[in-house]
């Protein structure tokens, strides 16, 4: 599925598959009017067996176009995600919740546009256009009709088209600014008792909309408005079709009087009566287009901060931070001497910049100051093999073991499964069982300590945990600091937590400040 012709295949069966079904139309339409006059002896038969023989090519070509077509839909949705994960390697995402909808929708639009307008299309455009050339040049009568039938349809689609582009980009707004909401309201759960206004209309309006949980409403009403603007369009078209077989038929048009002597006469109204059916569909198609085109808008337009990398860095001696904070935002400046080894504990009330202070020591953000490794300056840039777990990490929909090696490193079974059963992660076993979407529910405390274990079977000489007992019990916390402290033999672990149990050995305790933006080194030398 490397190439395209999987795609240009659907295209041709379905092709056949509509040439097919007007085949069938125009030799039963034929077949019936010739039945009425045909002299004594007429052989029935060899209709009767080629009306059979297209309705097996039609049902054929009809389900070997969706075999090959949804296999390769299959193959251009993981093609289009690599290009974006390409497109957001080594940078920090600035929305992290548009691109979810990118990788969601907008690369599913871009890989199913073969099945999805390309060859409705195509098939209309391919079929109308045969028919046209056919009744010119049979010269049968009526052919003005289905001439213009088909210059109504390129106007009807160029009009609902230009129409179907406008709204699906006010849906592609509205379906960023609710995703947008969606991850802010999220994001305030812990406060949700505490502001009425969260979950309720405000009382000064009594208006239901004035309510802060997020909706998707607008988005449901654009989506409902393409429907509508197709659906009246294949009405009109129909009227129009319909309106043709009645001046074909009422003799209005001279067209009329060919019919006793002419049965072939009777495809033209045949097919304006059933063109509904064959080119209305085209119609639903054109709105598939407006949300491809804005899907590939959409992905060009993915915002991320490119991250500088540099190769692997181990510490010998010591990690120097000297007047060090993360860039653009209000967090503590830090002057430290950090070991090699060991647990360093980074502590203060929030806001005080702990989470940006570990991310911008990995290098995912942008930094002041110094970073001196072993007495050697690091320019800014992210370490390639130092590790950052965040507060909310990430689990990929797949299996346990997809989480634990996604880079398909060839991590052990059974190092993954011991170093699960050690964090107290028994309970997700085996290794195959299916987490994230339409798989096994995580809680919060156990795709934090999963995570943990990616970045720990990851074996980096420096570990960022951000919260790591966040949730946890007891119990749970001393397993999760037994796995941290034998970690800390031979790795630098920064543990940014308003927790800390007495089970974690910490050698380092670092202190952020709160306005005055001070920093205190408390080194145990108790522990070695």
């Amino acid at each position: 599925m490397n190439n395209g012709k999987p795609a240009y295949l659907t295209l041709l069966l379905a092709l056949l598959h509509g040439i097919a079904g007007i085949s069938i139309l125009v030799i039963s339409a034929w077949f019936i009017a010739i039945s009425a006059i045909a002299p004594v002896g007429f052989n029935y038969v060899i209709p009767a067996v080629v009306i059979r023989a297209l309705a097996l090519l039609r049902i054929a070509s009809g389900y070997a176009s969706m075999w090959f077509g949804h296999n390769d839909l299959l193959a251009r949705i993981a093609k289009a995600r690599v290009r974006v994960f390409r497109q957001l390697e080594n940078s920090q995402i600035t929305d992290k919740a548009y691109t979810t909808e990118a990788l969601a929708q907008h690369t599913e639009e871009l890989a199913s546009k073969w099945i999805a307008w390309v060859a409705p299309l195509s098939s209309v455009v391919f079929i109308f256009t045969g028919l046209c050339a056919a009744a010119v040049y049979l010269d049968l009568p009526g052919a003005f009709y289905i001439l213009a039938l088909l210059v109504a349809w390129l106007v009807s689609v160029a009009v609902q088209g230009l129409s179907a582009l406008t709204l699906a980009k006010k849906a592609n707004k509205a379906n960023k600014l609710f995703r947008q909401q969606s991850s802010d309201f999220f994001n305030r759960s812990a406060i949700w008792h505490l502001d009425k206004s969260m979950i309720e209309s405000d009382p000064a309006t009594s208006n239901p909309d004035s309510t802060k949980i997020p909706s998707a409403s607008q988005v449901w009403r654009y989506q409902q408005a393409q429907k509508a603007k197709a659906q009246r369009t294949a009405w009109w078209f129909q009227g129009l079709a319909f309106l043709f077989v009645v001046l074909v038929m009422s003799g209005v048009s001279p067209v009329a009087s060919a019919f006793v002597f002419a049965p072939i006469a009777i495809v033209i109204p045949m097919v304006l009566l059933a063109a509904p059916d064959w080119a209305g569909a085209g119609f639903l198609s054109v709105s598939k287009f407006a949300q491809y085109k804005q899907s590939v808008s959409a992905l060009k337009q993915l915002k991320a901060t490119p991250i500088k990398q540099y190769r692997d860095r181990e510490i010998i001696h010591s990690l120097n931070l000297i007047q060090f904070s993360a860039k653009g935002r209000h967090a503590s400046i830090v002057n430290s001497s950090l070991p090699a080894n060991g647990v360093v504990c980074v502590s203060g009330p929030s806001g005080c910049g702990k989470s940006s202070l570990l991310q911008s020591i990995i290098g995912l953000l942008p930094a002041t100051g110094l970073r001196v490794i072993d007495g050697i300056g690091m320019p800014e840039g992210m370490v390639t093999n130092w590790r950052y777990v965040e507060q909310e990490p990430i689990v990929l929909s797949g299996s346990i073991s997809l989480n634990l090696d996604p880079a398909g490193n060839d991590i052990s079974q059974n190092e993954m499964s011991e170093l699960l059963s050690a964090l107290g992660l028994e309970e997700i076993l085996p290794l195959k069982n299916w987490v994230g979407k339409a798989g096994r529910p995580l809680s919060g405390g156990e795709r934090k300590r999963l995570a943990l274990a990616r970045a720990i079977l990851a074996k980096p000489p420096v570990l960022a945990v951000d919260e790591p007992f966040e949730g946890l019990d007891s119990y749970t916390q001393q397993k999760v600091s037994e796995v941290l402290n034998s970690l800390s033999a031979t790795t630098l672990i920064l543990v940014a937590s308003h927790t800390t149990p007495d089970a974690l050995n910490v050698k380092t305790h670092l202190q952020l400040g709160e306005a005055d933006i001070k920093t205190s080194l408390q080194t145990q030398c108790a522990i070695s």
